[in-house]
């Protein structure tokens, strides 16, 4: 897979890897969603903590051939205001989402603030968003996201991606029962901090 003519990267909203919950599947890719960005966004803190793949024609020109089906990965990271590279793979062939996506799990879940921001609160799906009614999660101490059928995703885009069927924003459309999205409330904890 390349990246469509036109656009700057894909931003990733979703990765899940499966965990110690199922031993035989334990560290296969479970989700990799992301969406196609056309322009560069700005890293500035509505931005801070995204993360970013850029697909690219291969720079090595002694990759075999067919050269057609490699890419070169860059993944970038909006940090402090900037777009920090924090993986780079070299003549990867179609499977490069499942070889990138350990990285990108590891760095969003690094990178999220989700264990203090909302563990413990209970989020839904609106039923607007999700797939007919209202759909709820739980968010551990440990920043997983249990949905009520016991389905568990290592972040809150993966749990609203599953929840809806297609590639969703869970910072942006999980809400608390108060209404807040889980957005609010870690900009919140970032006010906090004075950050």
């Amino acid at each position: 897979m390349r990246s469509p003519d036109g656009v700057w990267g894909m931003l990733v909203l979703a990765v899940d890897i499966i965990g110690d919950t199922d031993p035989d599947r334990a560290g296969e890719v479970a989700l990799f969603a992301g969406q196609w960005v056309a322009d560069q966004p700005s890293a500035d803190d509505q931005y801070d903590g995204d993360l970013v793949v850029r697909l690219t024609h291969p720079t090595d020109l002694t990759y075999p051939s067919p050269r057609d089906h490699a890419v070169d990965v860059e993944m970038l990271l909006a940090h402090q205001g900037r777009w920090r590279r924090v993986g780079q793979w070299f003549g990867v062939d179609d499977r490069w989402p499942l070889i990138v996506a350990p990285t990108a799990a590891t760095v969003m879940g690094l990178h999220c603030d989700l264990n203090e921001a909302i563990a413990g609160f209970e989020a839904t799906l609106p039923p607007d968003v999700g797939a007919g009614g209202e759909l709820g999660a739980r968010i551990r101490e440990d920043g997983t996201v249990v949905l009520t059928d016991g389905r568990v995703y290592a972040t809150p885009s993966g749990a609203a991606t599953a929840l809806s069927g297609y590639p969703q924003n869970g910072w942006a459309v999980l809400r608390t029962s108060d209404g807040r999205t889980l957005d609010e409330l870690r900009a919140e904890l970032r006010a906090r901090r004075g950050n």
